[in-house]
């Protein structure tokens, strides 16, 4: 009987040991799954953090830099009114409405751009035509935001202006379309928020050298 209790006795104190010496490195082992999830986490952020300030550094408006006509300054002219056709076939509606629409899309309020550096001019007329300036102003990039367009996603690059100009807000998406019409898309106003959510609205930019026939495919597109 004595036998039998020592026996018992000191498997209690070899389960009690093996606990003692198992448990703490069972809880480093549960601690260590958090540590390395901030520690990842923390990484992550740092990178995304660093991609943005990379980001910033790179954009300006002399991503921009040169003259450009108003798109809009090219959809009246006779040569292009065959567009529309084309156009209303693919929208399935009658030539008024699709061009009245295409109208619409691409107003702006003014006919030219002259962009160098962080500075942009805005004119009445195509550079070339010499026209009045309407406005100027100097704008630095704050931001590039991401909107949903039907089934695609839209980036915008926001500028804000430094001092007196026309409009605080400038939202550009990049020079695109080299291989038919090199153009970009922009926004401008006072409310930020407002621009971004607004439906439907596509003021664009032409290089000056382009052509009815590209303006034609454009719309057609």
């Amino acid at each position: 009987m004595k036998k039998t209790k020592l026996l018992l006795v000191i498997g209690a104190l070899s389960c009690s040991m093996l606990l003692f010496a198992c448990g703490p490195k069972d809880n480093a082992g549960n601690n260590a799954a958090p540590a390395n999830n901030a520690s990842a986490n923390a990484e992550n952020n740092k990178e995304k953090a660093d991609a943005e300030a990379a980001k910033d550094d790179k954009v300006s408006l002399a991503d921009w830099e040169g003259e450009w006509n108003n798109m809009g300054g090219y959809l009246e002219r006779p040569e292009v009114q065959s567009a529309y056709e084309e156009l209303a076939k693919k929208e399935n509606v009658d030539v008024a409405k699709a061009k009245a629409d295409y109208l619409a899309k691409r107003q702006c309020d003014f006919d030219g751009l002259k962009i160098e550096g962080d500075k942009i001019t805005y004119l009445s007329t195509f550079p070339a035509d010499k026209g009045e300036v309407k406005g100027e102003g100097t704008y630095k990039f704050i931001e590039s935001k991401e909107v949903p367009h039907g089934n695609a996603t839209l980036e915008w690059d926001i500028f804000e202006a430094e001092g007196d100009a026309p409009y605080k807000y400038l939202l550009m998406m990049p020079v695109h379309g080299e291989e038919a019409l090199t153009h970009f898309h922009m926004r401008y106003g006072d409310d930020k928020d407002e621009l971004l959510a607004k439906e439907g609205w596509f003021p664009t930019f032409v290089k000056p050298s382009s052509t009815n026939d590209q303006i034609i495919g454009e719309i057609a597109e």
